[in-house]
């Protein structure tokens, strides 16, 4: 006997069995297809049918309602639209959220878009496919809003309390606004496998073509930020060819593995970390095998500087609050600059102690690149920086053969200030002053000053000068001036100069006074072995010269001296005896004869001049 093993009932929808049952009899089949197709229209017009009944007014008005509770803001919702053909689906148009009285300080999304599974819908899960947002605009105030709704849910109590499940989700138009500018736009992705962490989040800024990638390790988030033609979000007036951050994310801190900048025919590499636990800590260690300065600060805005530096720094940021790190700082730069063929050594080390740098400098086989190319063989510098004042304790600079110390202090709070002492031992003048395309004066200079500058602008500091100096020069060439043949009392500008005009000395010595422009020379003395001088000079701001020097020469045994009056320029001096001491010479050439003569005459007329000169002005005061 064969039992039948068929069961009391069936299901109508069991495909499977349907089609094993009809498919022996034609007629069956072709009614079992019909019937099914018009049970399968009848549900696609029922889901076609469905959100036109549902009243979507009242969905929105609900929804708006609960979103703003949960923000305890308001939260409007213009538009809400619910398909479930081809895929059930709702879109959300107009949602904005106001987080504080400013009309500006707004949240908004354009369009947010959530696309459902039919499957799990059916068996009570909600499971979100894909959300798709797009138009939306964050500001700092909304990161912070959200921050604050979630601050007090552990990543495991988030995970079991999501009342859904979201596999992927997208932003188009995404915007980052500030008080003062707006940067975007962005698109953003994201991915999830499991628990409310994304397993990928890439960010591309579409404008810069710049890409952020994110993945947790552990409880950490792995990021890497790319761009091969801009720098964003830094807003800065510079357009890199290749800028890569890469690092870690956790644990209140971040550690940046690598930061490389590529740009301007140079490089920049760089590692760190910014932790903020107790306080706020940015520490960098940063690399260049060649930075080009003039593209650079071009770029900027700023001056240009020629050359290139390489070598290291060490930069440390403490504070306890992000916005006062640089309170207390630490700089620490090893660098080489090269300039023309020429490489210098450059040290610089900075400390903070009460709100002052401490700083240490140091420089070998300098050349300025600024101003005259003056050559510094070797220097150190210490001192104190303000944001408005520097202290030098201490300054030493060796250079042409001579050795120079300096301290003082600058000020710039309202306008520029600056007091100086400085000495100088045994420096050469003649090359010093090629640089500044003088030729002047030669020999070794040793001297000792102090001074003031004051003025509005640097570039006025000359004007407000205060100087005074005590100086010796030592085994040296005055230029454009023979004052042994103008001692002589020749008609220099009838009677042209043998060779060029110059006078050599043992030692020069005397004091100079600046002020306001003025220079004047007194206690001027000239010692060498074919005369001896002394005198006054002044020199004003058109660079005229007025003064009078006594020259006495070796020939007369340096007994007498020769009056001599100073006119011309710095450029151009002229040295001229007086008209009585060229009535004297004369009158003492023809008694005594030329030589001792000439040299007691001169004296002589230098007497009565003087001596007419005092009743002259007796008269006038009678």
């Amino acid at each position: 006997m064969i039992l039948s093993c068929r069961p009391p009932f069936y299901y109508p929808w069991d495909t499977a069995a349907n089609l094993r049952r009809y498919s022996r009899s034609p007629s069956t089949m072709r009614v079992w297809l019909r019937t099914t197709g018009i049970l399968l229209m009848v549900v696609l017009a029922i889901l076609a049918l469905a959100p036109h009944v549902i009243d979507q007014e009242e969905i929105r008005t609900t929804l708006s309602d609960q979103l703003s509770n949960a923000l305890d803001r308001p939260v409007e919702i213009e538009q809400i639209s619910i398909r479930l053909l081809p895929s059930p689906s709702v879109q959300l148009n107009g949602v904005s959220a106001r987080l504080d009285d400013h009309p500006q300080q707004q949240f908004s999304i354009g369009e947010l878009r959530a696309r459902f599974s039919f499957r799990r819908l059916l068996q009570g899960d909600l499971e979100i496919q894909h959300l798709s947002l797009k138009g939306v605009q964050l500001n700092r105030q909304a990161v912070n809003a959200f921050r604050h709704m979630f601050a007090g849910i552990k990543p495991e109590d988030s995970a079991a309390a999501m009342p859904f499940r979201l596999h992927s989700a997208s932003i188009r138009n995404l915007y980052w606004r500030t008080n003062q500018q707006t940067y975007g736009p962005f698109r953003l992705d994201a991915d999830w496998s499991s628990g409310p962490k994304p397993a990928r989040i890439i960010l591309r800024d579409t404008r810069h073509a710049v890409q952020l990638h994110v993945s947790p390790v552990e409880e950490q988030w792995r990021f890497t930020l790319h761009s091969d033609r801009g720098m964003f979000p830094l807003d800065l007036p510079v357009t890199l060819d290749r800028f890569t951050l890469a690092g870690l994310y956790g644990k209140q801190q971040i550690i940046f593995e690598q930061i490389s900048l590529k740009g301007y025919d140079s490089r920049v590499q760089a590692s760190g970390h910014l932790q903020w636990s107790d306080d706020w800590q940015l520490a960098l260690q940063a690399r260049t095998d060649s930075l080009a300065l003039t593209p650079v600060l071009t770029a900027l805005g700023k001056p240009a500087l020629p050359g290139s530096i390489a070598g290291d720094c060490a930069i440390t940021l403490q504070g306890p609050a992000a916005d006062s790190m640089h309170e207390h700082r630490t700089v620490d730069c090893r660098l080489d600059y090269l300039n023309q063929g020429q490489q210098a050594t450059l040290n610089l080390d900075s400390r903070t102690e009460s709100l002052r740098d401490r700083f240490t400098a140091t420089a070998t086989n300098l050349t300025l690149p600024v101003g005259p190319e003056l050559h510094l063989n070797n220097s150190a510098f210490k001192g104190s920086l303000t944001d408005s004042h520097m202290q030098i304790s201490s300054g030493y600079i060796q250079a042409y053969q001579g050795e120079i110390s300096v301290s003082g202090e600058l000020d710039w709070t309202d306008g520029w200030r600056t007091r100086f002492t400085s000495q100088i031992e045994d420096v050469q003048l003649e090359p010093l002053l090629q640089v500044l395309d003088q030729r002047v004066i030669s020999g070794a200079l040793t001297s000792q000053c102090q001074g003031s500058l004051q003025a509005k602008t640097t570039s006025m500091l000359l004007q407000g000068m205060e100087v005074g100096c005590n100086f010796i020069i030592s085994q040296g060439v005055v230029y454009e001036t023979d004052l042994e043949r103008a001692a002589q009392l020749i008609k220099l500008n009838e009677t042209a100069p043998p060779e060029e005009q110059k006078t050599p000395f043992d030692q020069l010595s005397g004091r100079l006074t600046a002020s306001q422009q003025h220079y004047r020379f007194n206690e001027l003395k000239i010692a060498s072995s074919a005369l001896a001088a002394s005198g006054n000079i002044a020199i004003n701001p058109a660079r005229e010269l007025s003064g009078e020097i006594s020259v006495g020469l070796e020939k007369t045994g340096k007994v007498l001296s020769i009056p001599l009056v100073v006119a011309g320029t710095t450029e151009v001096p002229t040295f001229r005896p007086t008209r009585s001491s060229m009535a004297g010479a004369g009158a003492g050439t023809l008694i005594l004869g030329p030589g001792i003569g000439t040299a007691v005459g001169a004296k002589i007329g230098e007497a009565v001049d003087n001596l007419t000169s005092i009743f002259k002005r007796k008269n006038t005061s009678e």
